[in-house]
């Protein structure tokens, strides 16, 4: 397991992907996922936070004057900046704040495969990282009780690139387990397509064989 728990939230992670993009183009190399979030944390992560913490309220306030208005034009008069706020954050402050930090609102896209065929599979890391080059774009896996992973998602679910250095060769995946990936780039949805119909072939394949 990682010696520090590296915990992240989407947008961070999207910010991170195009921080190692760009990265990679000064050091002339291509610049792996683990270099790129320690040089974020480091150099990068406070100016990230105060910029989003600032955006985060003119948003919300946009949201609030919004509601405003239109509350108030259902009234009939105005109903106040400080009614307004109130009335927002505790009907719609929670759902804004989850859809805004959202993997889809993030450039990700996200897939859960249910292991069904035979007692359990080996997945082999080597072959999906293949599809993700395949496709330039960039693969996580998940699932439960993984010894080795990148990072956590909100503070909830351990995640893997798939072509991390802390990659082990095969994942075994259990019947009755879900695997879970997310993939970000132009071509993310035909990768995941890709390795869904890898994992299935796996399944079907013969235990004898």
């Amino acid at each position: 397991m990682i010696k520090k728990e590296i915990d992240l939230i989407p947008s961070e992670l999207c910010t991170i992907e195009t921080h190692k993009y760009y990265l990679s183009q000064k050091e002339g190399r291509e610049v792996s996922l683990e270099e790129a979030i320690v040089d974020f944390l480091i150099n990068y992560e406070a100016d990230f936070l105060t910029a989003k913490q600032i955006e985060d309220v003119q948003e919300q306030n946009d949201e609030i004057m919004k509601y405003k208005w239109i509350e108030s034009e259902k009234e009939g008069y105005d109903i106040g900046i400080e009614k307004a706020a109130e009335e927002w954050v505790k009907k719609y402050g929670s759902i804004w704040r989850e859809e805004k930090e959202s993997l889809e609102k993030n450039k990700f896209i996200e897939i859960k495969i249910l292991i069904q065929g035979k007692k359990s599979i080996d997945i082999e890391i080597a072959h999906i990282a293949e599809i993700a080059k395949k496709y330039d774009c960039e693969l996580y896996i998940h699932k439960k009780m993984m010894k080795y992973y990148n990072f956590v998602l909100f503070g909830k679910k351990e995640y893997l690139n798939v072509k991390s250095i802390l990659c082990p060769k095969y994942l075994e995946a259990d019947r009755g387990e879900s695997v879970e990936f997310i993939a970000t780039g132009d071509r993310a949805r035909q990768a995941l397509d890709e390795t869904e119909h890898f994992i299935h072939d796996l399944e079907s394949m013969d235990p004898n064989q």
